[in-house]
Protein backbone atom coordinates (compact mmCIF):
# COMPACT_ATOMS: atom_id res chain seq x y z
CA UNK A 1 0.00 0.00 0.00
CA UNK A 2 1.19 3.53 -0.81
CA UNK A 3 -0.45 6.95 -0.78
CA UNK A 4 0.14 10.69 -1.05
CA UNK A 5 -2.66 13.00 0.07
CA UNK A 6 -5.91 11.33 -0.97
CA UNK A 7 -4.25 9.37 -3.82
CA UNK A 8 -3.53 5.75 -3.00
CA UNK A 9 -2.66 2.35 -4.40
CA UNK A 10 -3.12 -1.11 -2.86
CA UNK A 11 -1.58 -4.29 -4.29
CA UNK A 12 -3.41 -7.51 -3.35
CA UNK A 13 -2.30 -11.02 -4.33
CA UNK A 14 -3.16 -14.54 -3.12
CA UNK A 15 0.51 -15.45 -3.75
CA UNK A 16 2.54 -12.91 -1.73
CA UNK A 17 5.63 -15.13 -1.62
CA UNK A 18 5.98 -14.80 -5.40
CA UNK A 19 6.43 -11.02 -5.18
CA UNK A 20 9.73 -9.58 -3.98
CA UNK A 21 11.75 -6.34 -3.99
CA UNK A 22 8.78 -4.03 -3.49
CA UNK A 23 9.63 -0.35 -4.05
CA UNK A 24 7.37 2.66 -3.43
CA UNK A 25 7.35 6.17 -4.89
CA UNK A 26 5.18 9.28 -4.71
CA UNK A 27 5.10 12.74 -6.24
CA UNK A 28 2.90 15.84 -5.99
CA UNK A 29 1.85 18.30 -8.69
CA UNK A 30 -0.97 20.24 -6.99
CA UNK A 31 -0.94 24.00 -6.47
CA UNK A 32 2.50 24.92 -5.12
CA UNK A 33 3.49 21.24 -5.49
CA UNK A 34 0.95 20.27 -2.84
CA UNK A 35 -0.40 16.72 -2.58
CA UNK A 36 -3.87 17.72 -3.77
CA UNK A 37 -2.88 16.24 -7.15
CA UNK A 38 -0.10 13.85 -8.06
CA UNK A 39 0.70 10.17 -8.21
CA UNK A 40 1.89 7.15 -6.24
CA UNK A 41 3.71 4.13 -7.57
CA UNK A 42 4.62 0.55 -6.69
CA UNK A 43 7.36 -1.48 -8.37
CA UNK A 44 7.81 -5.19 -7.65
CA UNK A 45 9.32 -8.36 -9.05
CA UNK A 46 7.23 -11.45 -9.78
CA UNK A 47 8.88 -14.87 -9.43
CA UNK A 48 6.42 -17.38 -10.99
CA UNK A 49 8.28 -20.34 -9.48
CA UNK A 50 8.33 -18.81 -5.99
CA UNK A 51 10.75 -16.64 -4.05
CA UNK A 52 13.55 -19.18 -4.51
CA UNK A 53 13.21 -19.10 -8.28
CA UNK A 54 15.89 -17.49 -10.42
CA UNK A 55 13.78 -15.98 -13.18
CA UNK A 56 11.42 -13.07 -12.71
CA UNK A 57 9.58 -10.28 -14.46
CA UNK A 58 9.05 -6.79 -13.06
CA UNK A 59 5.88 -4.69 -12.80
CA UNK A 60 5.44 -0.95 -12.24
CA UNK A 61 2.07 0.56 -11.31
CA UNK A 62 1.09 4.21 -10.93
CA UNK A 63 -2.14 5.65 -9.54
CA UNK A 64 -2.53 9.22 -10.80
CA UNK A 65 -4.89 12.13 -10.16
CA UNK A 66 -4.61 15.00 -12.65
CA UNK A 67 -6.11 18.49 -12.73
CA UNK A 68 -9.75 19.03 -13.67
CA UNK A 69 -11.83 21.35 -15.90
CA UNK A 70 -12.49 21.75 -19.62
CA UNK A 71 -10.46 23.80 -22.07
CA UNK A 72 -7.16 23.76 -23.98
CA UNK A 73 -5.28 25.26 -21.05
CA UNK A 74 -6.29 22.45 -18.70
CA UNK A 75 -5.81 19.79 -21.39
CA UNK A 76 -2.21 20.90 -22.00
CA UNK A 77 -1.63 21.11 -18.26
CA UNK A 78 -2.80 17.52 -17.86
CA UNK A 79 -0.38 16.37 -20.55
CA UNK A 80 2.50 18.24 -18.89
CA UNK A 81 1.61 16.98 -15.42
CA UNK A 82 1.38 13.41 -16.68
CA UNK A 83 4.96 13.66 -17.95
CA UNK A 84 6.13 15.27 -14.69
CA UNK A 85 4.59 12.47 -12.63
CA UNK A 86 6.03 9.71 -14.83
CA UNK A 87 9.49 11.28 -14.52
CA UNK A 88 9.47 12.26 -10.83
CA UNK A 89 8.15 8.98 -9.36
CA UNK A 90 11.53 8.04 -7.86
CA UNK A 91 11.79 4.36 -6.90
CA UNK A 92 15.40 4.70 -5.77
CA UNK A 93 16.79 2.59 -8.60
CA UNK A 94 17.70 5.44 -10.93
CA UNK A 95 14.42 5.34 -12.87
CA UNK A 96 11.03 6.98 -12.75
CA UNK A 97 7.92 5.04 -13.71
CA UNK A 98 9.42 4.06 -17.08
CA UNK A 99 12.10 1.42 -16.61
CA UNK A 100 13.45 -1.14 -19.10
CA UNK A 101 12.09 -4.69 -18.88
CA UNK A 102 8.95 -3.65 -16.99
CA UNK A 103 5.25 -4.25 -17.44
CA UNK A 104 3.91 -0.73 -16.80
CA UNK A 105 0.37 0.30 -15.87
CA UNK A 106 -1.13 3.77 -15.34
CA UNK A 107 -4.58 4.30 -13.88
CA UNK A 108 -6.68 6.75 -11.88
CA UNK A 109 -8.75 9.89 -12.24
CA UNK A 110 -6.90 11.32 -15.23
CA UNK A 111 -9.63 13.94 -15.69
CA UNK A 112 -9.54 14.06 -19.51
CA UNK A 113 -12.77 15.55 -20.80
CA UNK A 114 -15.12 15.36 -23.78
CA UNK A 115 -15.42 19.05 -24.64
CA UNK A 116 -13.21 22.14 -24.64
CA UNK A 117 -16.01 24.62 -23.91
CA UNK A 118 -18.89 23.06 -22.04
CA UNK A 119 -22.42 24.26 -22.68
CA UNK A 120 -25.33 22.13 -21.35
CA UNK A 121 -27.30 22.80 -24.54
CA UNK A 122 -24.54 21.76 -26.96
CA UNK A 123 -24.84 18.67 -29.16
CA UNK A 124 -22.03 16.84 -27.35
CA UNK A 125 -23.61 17.54 -23.96
CA UNK A 126 -27.05 16.38 -25.08
CA UNK A 127 -25.64 13.20 -26.61
CA UNK A 128 -23.62 12.31 -23.51
CA UNK A 129 -26.20 13.32 -20.90
CA UNK A 130 -28.67 10.87 -22.43
CA UNK A 131 -26.28 7.96 -21.82
CA UNK A 132 -27.56 7.65 -18.27
CA UNK A 133 -30.56 5.87 -19.85
CA UNK A 134 -28.47 3.47 -21.98
CA UNK A 135 -28.43 0.08 -20.24
CA UNK A 136 -28.73 -2.61 -22.91
CA UNK A 137 -26.07 -4.46 -24.87
CA UNK A 138 -27.36 -2.87 -28.08
CA UNK A 139 -26.17 0.54 -26.92
CA UNK A 140 -22.50 -0.36 -26.45
CA UNK A 141 -21.50 0.39 -30.03
CA UNK A 142 -23.24 3.77 -29.84
CA UNK A 143 -21.42 4.57 -26.60
CA UNK A 144 -18.11 3.59 -28.18
CA UNK A 145 -18.78 5.83 -31.20
CA UNK A 146 -19.42 8.79 -28.89
CA UNK A 147 -16.24 7.97 -26.97
CA UNK A 148 -14.13 7.94 -30.13
CA UNK A 149 -15.73 11.17 -31.32
CA UNK A 150 -15.39 13.22 -28.15
CA UNK A 151 -12.81 11.84 -25.70
CA UNK A 152 -9.66 13.97 -25.27
CA UNK A 153 -7.35 11.19 -24.12
CA UNK A 154 -8.35 8.88 -26.97
CA UNK A 155 -7.42 11.60 -29.46
CA UNK A 156 -4.20 12.42 -27.59
CA UNK A 157 -3.09 8.78 -27.68
CA UNK A 158 -3.77 8.50 -31.41
CA UNK A 159 -1.90 11.74 -32.14
CA UNK A 160 1.02 10.93 -29.83
CA UNK A 161 0.48 13.97 -27.61
CA UNK A 162 0.74 11.99 -24.38
CA UNK A 163 1.70 8.50 -23.16
CA UNK A 164 3.44 7.45 -26.36
CA UNK A 165 3.54 3.65 -26.48
CA UNK A 166 0.57 3.19 -24.11
CA UNK A 167 -2.84 1.76 -24.96
CA UNK A 168 -6.07 0.76 -23.27
CA UNK A 169 -8.97 -1.59 -23.87
CA UNK A 170 -12.08 -0.79 -25.85
CA UNK A 171 -14.35 1.66 -24.01
CA UNK A 172 -18.03 0.97 -24.53
CA UNK A 173 -19.26 1.78 -21.02
CA UNK A 174 -20.95 5.01 -19.95
CA UNK A 175 -18.86 8.04 -18.93
CA UNK A 176 -17.65 7.60 -15.36
CA UNK A 177 -18.13 11.27 -14.38
CA UNK A 178 -20.02 13.40 -13.20
CA UNK A 179 -22.99 11.88 -11.34
CA UNK A 180 -25.29 13.17 -8.66
CA UNK A 181 -24.20 11.19 -5.60
CA UNK A 182 -26.34 8.15 -4.77
CA UNK A 183 -28.06 8.28 -8.17
CA UNK A 184 -27.50 7.18 -11.76
CA UNK A 185 -28.20 10.71 -13.01
CA UNK A 186 -25.51 12.84 -14.60
CA UNK A 187 -24.86 16.25 -13.05
CA UNK A 188 -25.31 18.77 -15.86
CA UNK A 189 -22.79 21.14 -14.26
CA UNK A 190 -20.13 19.14 -16.13
CA UNK A 191 -20.16 17.37 -19.46
CA UNK A 192 -20.14 13.58 -18.87
CA UNK A 193 -16.59 12.31 -19.40
CA UNK A 194 -14.50 9.15 -19.19
CA UNK A 195 -12.21 10.60 -16.51
CA UNK A 196 -11.24 7.29 -14.91
CA UNK A 197 -8.92 5.16 -17.04
CA UNK A 198 -6.53 2.20 -17.04
CA UNK A 199 -3.65 2.11 -19.54
CA UNK A 200 -0.63 -0.12 -20.12
CA UNK A 201 2.63 0.04 -22.05
CA UNK A 202 1.81 -1.88 -25.23
CA UNK A 203 5.16 -2.29 -27.02
CA UNK A 204 5.09 -6.09 -26.69
CA UNK A 205 6.85 -8.40 -29.12
CA UNK A 206 6.74 -12.13 -29.85
CA UNK A 207 8.71 -14.39 -27.51
CA UNK A 208 11.19 -17.14 -28.29
CA UNK A 209 10.72 -20.88 -27.82
CA UNK A 210 13.30 -21.11 -24.99
CA UNK A 211 11.67 -18.47 -22.80
CA UNK A 212 10.37 -19.26 -19.29
CA UNK A 213 7.18 -17.43 -20.10
CA UNK A 214 6.46 -19.78 -23.00
CA UNK A 215 7.08 -22.84 -20.81
CA UNK A 216 4.54 -21.52 -18.31
CA UNK A 217 1.84 -20.89 -20.90
CA UNK A 218 -1.11 -23.21 -21.27
CA UNK A 219 -0.59 -25.99 -23.82
CA UNK A 220 -2.42 -25.50 -27.09
CA UNK A 221 -1.72 -27.28 -30.36
CA UNK A 222 -3.36 -24.67 -32.58
CA UNK A 223 -1.13 -22.85 -35.02
CA UNK A 224 -0.24 -19.41 -33.81
CA UNK A 225 -1.42 -19.98 -30.23
CA UNK A 226 2.04 -19.42 -28.79
CA UNK A 227 2.26 -16.12 -30.64
CA UNK A 228 -1.12 -15.00 -29.29
CA UNK A 229 -0.15 -15.98 -25.75
CA UNK A 230 2.97 -13.82 -26.01
CA UNK A 231 0.78 -10.70 -26.18
CA UNK A 232 -1.49 -9.20 -23.49
CA UNK A 233 -5.19 -9.96 -23.50
CA UNK A 234 -7.73 -7.48 -22.14
CA UNK A 235 -10.32 -9.78 -20.61
CA UNK A 236 -12.58 -7.03 -19.30
CA UNK A 237 -12.68 -3.22 -19.06
CA UNK A 238 -15.74 -1.66 -17.47
CA UNK A 239 -17.22 0.64 -14.83
CA UNK A 240 -18.97 -0.42 -11.63
CA UNK A 241 -22.34 1.32 -11.88
CA UNK A 242 -23.62 -0.14 -8.61
CA UNK A 243 -21.30 2.02 -6.47
CA UNK A 244 -23.14 5.32 -6.05
CA UNK A 245 -21.29 7.01 -3.18
CA UNK A 246 -19.19 9.32 -5.37
CA UNK A 247 -19.68 11.58 -8.37
CA UNK A 248 -17.36 9.12 -10.18
CA UNK A 249 -17.95 5.50 -11.11
CA UNK A 250 -14.92 3.30 -10.37
CA UNK A 251 -13.39 1.58 -13.39
CA UNK A 252 -11.72 -1.84 -13.42
CA UNK A 253 -9.76 -3.93 -15.91
CA UNK A 254 -8.76 -7.59 -16.07
CA UNK A 255 -5.64 -8.01 -18.21
CA UNK A 256 -3.50 -11.09 -18.84
CA UNK A 257 0.10 -10.23 -19.72
CA UNK A 258 2.91 -12.46 -21.00
CA UNK A 259 6.00 -13.20 -18.94
CA UNK A 260 8.19 -11.21 -21.33
CA UNK A 261 7.97 -7.44 -20.70
CA UNK A 262 7.24 -4.92 -23.47
CA UNK A 263 10.03 -3.31 -25.42
CA UNK A 264 11.58 -0.42 -23.50
CA UNK A 265 10.65 3.16 -24.43
CA UNK A 266 13.48 4.79 -22.47
CA UNK A 267 16.89 5.28 -24.06
CA UNK A 268 19.62 3.52 -22.03
CA UNK A 269 22.10 6.20 -23.05
CA UNK A 270 20.25 9.50 -22.57
CA UNK A 271 17.35 8.54 -20.29
CA UNK A 272 14.97 10.14 -22.78
CA UNK A 273 11.74 8.82 -24.24
CA UNK A 274 12.48 6.57 -27.20
CA UNK A 275 10.18 5.94 -30.15
CA UNK A 276 10.18 2.22 -30.90
CA UNK A 277 8.91 0.58 -34.07
CA UNK A 278 6.93 -2.14 -32.37
CA UNK A 279 3.67 -2.59 -30.56
CA UNK A 280 0.22 -4.09 -30.75
CA UNK A 281 -1.87 -3.74 -33.87
CA UNK A 282 -5.37 -4.82 -34.80
CA UNK A 283 -3.84 -7.52 -37.01
CA UNK A 284 -2.30 -9.19 -33.93
CA UNK A 285 -5.52 -10.37 -32.35
CA UNK A 286 -6.71 -7.02 -31.04
CA UNK A 287 -9.30 -6.12 -33.68
CA UNK A 288 -11.79 -5.39 -30.90
CA UNK A 289 -9.59 -2.60 -29.57
CA UNK A 290 -9.35 -0.05 -32.34
CA UNK A 291 -7.41 2.32 -30.07
CA UNK A 292 -4.42 0.20 -31.05
CA UNK A 293 -4.80 0.90 -34.76
CA UNK A 294 -2.54 3.95 -34.37
CA UNK A 295 0.49 1.63 -34.19
CA UNK A 296 -0.21 0.16 -37.63
CA UNK A 297 2.12 2.75 -39.19
CA UNK A 298 5.18 1.47 -37.33
CA UNK A 299 6.74 0.23 -40.54
CA UNK A 300 7.20 3.84 -41.66
CA UNK A 301 8.04 5.46 -38.29
CA UNK A 302 11.65 6.33 -37.54
CA UNK A 303 12.87 4.88 -34.25
CA UNK A 304 15.10 6.64 -31.77
CA UNK A 305 15.28 8.84 -28.69
CA UNK A 306 13.43 12.13 -28.25
CA UNK A 307 14.37 15.04 -25.98
CA UNK A 308 11.73 14.14 -23.35
CA UNK A 309 13.71 13.18 -20.22
CA UNK A 310 12.16 10.37 -18.16
CA UNK A 311 14.47 9.93 -15.15
CA UNK A 312 14.05 11.72 -11.79
CA UNK A 313 16.11 14.89 -11.46
CA UNK A 314 17.73 16.66 -8.49
CA UNK A 315 15.01 19.29 -8.71
CA UNK A 316 12.36 16.56 -8.42
CA UNK A 317 14.15 15.30 -5.30
CA UNK A 318 14.23 18.76 -3.68
CA UNK A 319 10.55 19.37 -4.46
CA UNK A 320 9.58 15.98 -3.03
CA UNK A 321 11.71 16.28 0.11
CA UNK A 322 11.40 20.00 0.91
CA UNK A 323 8.76 21.94 -1.04
CA UNK A 324 5.84 19.49 -0.90
CA UNK A 325 6.05 18.77 2.87
CA UNK A 326 6.25 22.52 3.59
CA UNK A 327 3.28 23.39 1.38
CA UNK A 328 1.25 20.44 2.68
CA UNK A 329 1.95 21.54 6.25
CA UNK A 330 0.85 25.11 5.60
CA UNK A 331 -2.29 24.01 3.74
CA UNK A 332 -3.12 21.29 6.26
CA UNK A 333 -2.76 23.44 9.36
CA UNK A 334 -4.54 26.31 7.62
CA UNK A 335 -7.53 24.10 6.88
CA UNK A 336 -7.46 22.68 10.40
CA UNK A 337 -7.42 26.15 11.97
CA UNK A 338 -10.13 27.49 9.69
CA UNK A 339 -12.56 24.61 9.24
CA UNK A 340 -12.62 22.58 12.50
CA UNK A 341 -13.89 23.46 15.97
CA UNK A 342 -10.64 22.32 17.55
CA UNK A 343 -8.66 24.41 15.11
CA UNK A 344 -10.74 27.52 15.70
CA UNK A 345 -10.39 27.12 19.46
CA UNK A 346 -6.63 26.73 19.12
CA UNK A 347 -6.53 29.83 16.90
CA UNK A 348 -8.49 31.88 19.47
CA UNK A 349 -6.19 30.74 22.28
CA UNK A 350 -3.14 31.59 20.18
CA UNK A 351 -4.48 35.08 19.41
CA UNK A 352 -5.33 35.74 23.09
CA UNK A 353 -1.92 34.49 24.18
CA UNK A 354 -0.21 36.71 21.60
CA UNK A 355 -2.21 39.79 22.69
CA UNK A 356 -1.48 39.10 26.35
CA UNK A 357 2.21 38.69 25.66
CA UNK A 358 2.29 41.91 23.64
CA UNK A 359 0.38 43.81 26.37
CA UNK A 360 2.64 42.58 29.19
CA UNK A 361 5.87 43.27 27.37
Amino acid sequence: MNHVGAIGIIIISPYPSKFQNVKLASTSIGYGYSSMKGGVGVRLKYYPEGKYGTEYTEFSFASIHLNAFEGDRYYLQRNANMLNIIRSLDFGDGYGLIKPDNHIFIFGDLNYRTTKDYKPTSVVARNLLTLADQHTEVDKEYIHQLFVQYDELHKALKEGDVLLGFSEGRIDFQPSYKYHINTGIYNSKRCPSWCDRILFLSTYEDIGNDNLGLRLLRTNKKDGQNRKDSLPVIEEYNAINSLLTSDHRPVYARISVPFNPPKSIISPMSGCLEIVSTGLTSREGFSDYDQLDRIDVNNIIESGPTTIYLKPTKLDFLIHRLVTPTVDGVVGYGLWLGTTNEGRMALVILILFTLAWWYIW
